[in-house]
């Protein structure tokens, strides 16, 4: 039986989401939970609904190692050559199309 539980809470959706693509890179399943309460907040900021992440019991210790090692590698964004989107210095991959992050 899965146990899900809450382990981050994120800035915002768009951050949720780009942890969550991350954490799937490495293999570790997660959830977004508080995404449809965004609806329901109307013409407040993005940042004011509470977004969590969600990771199994199982997953846990893998999950929390992944992001505290996000929070201190927090570098300078970059934008993808490709897809033109951007993403967090610690992305070593575009979370939208997937190209690698260019060393130039």
């Amino acid at each position: 039986m899965s146990q899900w539980h809450e382990f981050y809470r994120a800035a915002n959706f768009v951050e949720a989401r780009l942890l969550q693509g991350m954490l799937s890179k490495m293999g570790i399943e997660s959830r977004v939970d508080g995404e449809y309460a965004m609806a329901a907040a109307g013409e407040l900021p993005m940042d004011v609904v509470q977004v969590t992440l969600m990771v199994e019991l199982a997953q846990w210790d893998k999950a929390k190692q992944a992001v505290k090692d996000y929070e201190v590698n927090s570098v300078a964004e970059w934008t993808c050559n490709k897809c033109q989107e951007i993403n967090p210095g610690s992305f070593d991959y575009c979370w939208s199309c997937e190209q690698e992050k260019s060393t130039n």
